[in-house]
This record gives C-alpha cells, sequence and structure tokens, in this order.
C-alpha cells in the first residue's frame, strides 16, 4: 500500500469517528425506530424545556425526543392512556469506554403504576399497590441477582463511564438522568392541560424517560472492591473478571427536592383556575386525605424513581413491551 493510500485510510477512518462522535448517527437511528415502531400523533426532536441551573436561574434545555403516544385515538374512550416517551441519546466510543453500575440492594417499592413509567392522573378509580415482600438474604446475594424486575430489568443504584480522555470527563448518564427528569417535569406541568377541559376524558398521562446507547453496559459483581484489591498487581484484570454484561437496566433517579417549590409555583400559575376536585376521584382512598398540592409536590420530589437505559439493540423490543403493557392496564 502506498503512502497516499494510507493517508487516504487514515482520513476516512478519522471522518468515521468524527462523525460518529457528533452523536448525530445514533440519534437519526433512534429517530427512525421511534417513526416507525409507534403510532404517535406527534415526535419532537430536540424538545426545549424550562428548568433550574446550578444557581437556582432558569434556564432552557432539552432532550432528543418526546415522542406523543395515545393508546385510544378515540379522546371520549373512557380507559384510555396517553403515553409519552421522553428520549435522551448518549454516544460512547465502543472499543475505548464502557458504562459500569453498581446493583441496587435494596430497589425502591413500586408505585400504583410503574417505578420507571410514572402516571400523573387517572380520571377513575386506579388499582390499590401490592405490598412488597421483605428483601431476604445477603448483601452479595441480592446484589448478584441485580434485583430483576418482572420484565427482566436489573435495578441499579447509580452507573458512570469506565475512563477518561485528555483529562476531560467523558458524557455521563447523570446529565442524561438530570434532563429526562426535569423534561418529565415540565411535560407533567404542560399536559395536565388536558385534565382540565371536560370533554377531554384520557384515564392516564404516563411518562417513559429512557436512556438509549451503544455503550457496552456493566453491572459489577457483589465483593468487586475486595477482588480488586486482592488481584497480582503483574495480573491484567478483564472487564469480565468483575462485572456482567447486560442489554438493558434501570438505574435510580436523583431526586429534586431543590426544584419542588419552582415546579409547584409553575403548576400552580398554570393550573389553580381550574376545578381541580375531579383528580380526587383517581385518587387511592388512602391518598384522598391530602391535599392536591401535597401530591404534586410529592410527584415533583419522587418521580421517576428510575430511568430505563437500554442499549440501541433493543429499543424496538423495549418500545413493544411498553405499549402492551400499558393497552393492558384496566382502571375500571
Amino acid at each position: 500500500m502506498s503512502e497516499s493510500q494510507g493517508s487516504q485510510g487514515s482520513k476516512r477512518k478519522d471522518l468515521k469517528a468524527s462523525i460518529l462522535a457528533t452523536g448525530i448517527p445514533l440519534e437519526m437511528a433512534v429517530y427512525g425506530i421511534l417513526a416507525s415502531g409507534l403510532n404517535a400523533d406527534w415526535i419532537e426532536p430536540g424538545y426545549d424545556f424550562t428548568t433550574l441551573d446550578e444557581t437556582a436561574s432558569a434556564i432552557q434545555r432539552s432532550v432528543d425526543f418526546v415522542a406523543s403516544v395515545p393508546i385510544s385515538r378515540d379522546p371520549l374512550e373512557a380507559n384510555s392512556f396517553h403515553l409519552y416517551f421522553l428520549v435522551e441519546c448518549k454516544y460512547s466510543a465502543p472499543e475505548k469506554w464502557a458504562w459500569v453500575f453498581m446493583p441496587d440492594a435494596f430497589p425502591k417499592p413500586d408505585p400504583i403504576f410503574d417505578s420507571w413509567r410514572p402516571s400523573l392522573w387517572q380520571d377513575r378509580a386506579p388499582r390499590e399497590p401490592v405490598g412488597t415482600q421483605a428483601i431476604q438474604g445477603t448483601f452479595s446475594e441480592r446484589a448478584a441477582g441485580h434485583h430483576k424486575d418482572d420484565r427482566g430489568l436489573p435495578r441499579c443504584v447509580r452507573g458512570a463511564v469506565l475512563g477518561e480522555e485528555d483529562g476531560k470527563r467523558l458524557p455521563i448518564l447523570s446529565s442524561g438522568m438530570y434532563q429526562l427528569r426535569d423534561c418529565l417535569h415540565h411535560l407533567a406541568i404542560e399536559r395536565f392541560r388536558l385534565f382540565t377541559k371536560q370533554w377531554h376524558r384520557p384515564a392516564g398521562l404516563i411518562f417513559v424517560p429512557v436512556v438509549v446507547t451503544n455503550a457496552s453496559l456493566q453491572i459489577l459483581k457483589p465483593d468487586v472492591y475486595t477482588d480488586l484489591l486482592a488481584a497480582a498487581a503483574d495480573k491484567p484484570v478483564e472487564l469480565a473478571d468483575v462485572a456482567t454484561t447486560t442489554e438493558r437496566l434501570l438505574v435510580r433517579c436523583p431526586s429534586a427536592q431543590e426544584k419542588v417549590d419552582w415546579n409547584w409555583r409553575r403548576f400552580h400559575a398554570a393550573h389553580s383556575a381550574s376545578d381541580l376536585t375531579r383528580i380526587e376521584k383517581g385518587l387511592p382512598h388512602y391518598k384522598r386525605e391530602r391535599t392536591i398540592e401535597a401530591h404534586f409536590r410529592n410527584f415533583f420530589a419522587s418521580t421517576p424513581a428510575y430511568i430505563v437505559i437500554v442499549r440501541l439493540e433493543l429499543l424496538s423490543k423495549l418500545l413493544t413491551e411498553v405499549l402492551t403493557w400499558a393497552k393492558g392496564l384496566d382502571l375500571r
């Protein structure tokens, strides 16, 4: 191979890496799946919303996609649901980096609907939550099981990107989680207006926050700290020695306690003129003694409990599962 051919090959390789690093090819692939795999009434790329920054000042941010999916096309259907998929894409150079996660030994109990598909409100009696069984066994036993839920999704506490480049932190999971959480709260306030119109009767607004990535997803094994310290200095450690691979998982979402007052003020300004007493019909009996403000403050403080992380290859399957789950809900 001549020197000029080698130079051209190097340039093509650099161009490929540069284009992939923009994240746009991954976003295009996700957009195509959302457009073809959902019977959506709209999909908004680069969905803008207002939130607070670290100094408590209002700031504009966005998530890559929000897709609006009505389960029933009849607005007067008594048992219809409206899904909103919030999707953030995170590209990671697969030959360099992996995402590693800490297993959740004490997962949060599921609310009425689902810990990672939170609902906002239903206008008819919801199912009562099922009692959670006590978690038994040692920490290692619990962590080794990764506490998979009934959809086979292991639950994790937190995650990080394995590796750095030129002393700079790589794009990490937490930024996407904050974006999705704050956008979910914005959508909850904005979309709630559907319930302030007597002629519009969807039974529930359900939000589905998802991070889509091409990264390798690894869950650390129990006792990994001790094993790493005990490893011989001259023996290389492989990722397979300390972690197990998964294609999708749940990771705990950071709470938004510092934004509760701000979110409630926004909600009150938008909806205080409407009659909100109808909401009480959709609350479990044990919650009706609390005020609407108390419920929404709790929603803003604790929702979502988890966010699903999924590799691009499993996104279509995930969407199908969510739609099947939503269509099977029955609140009569």
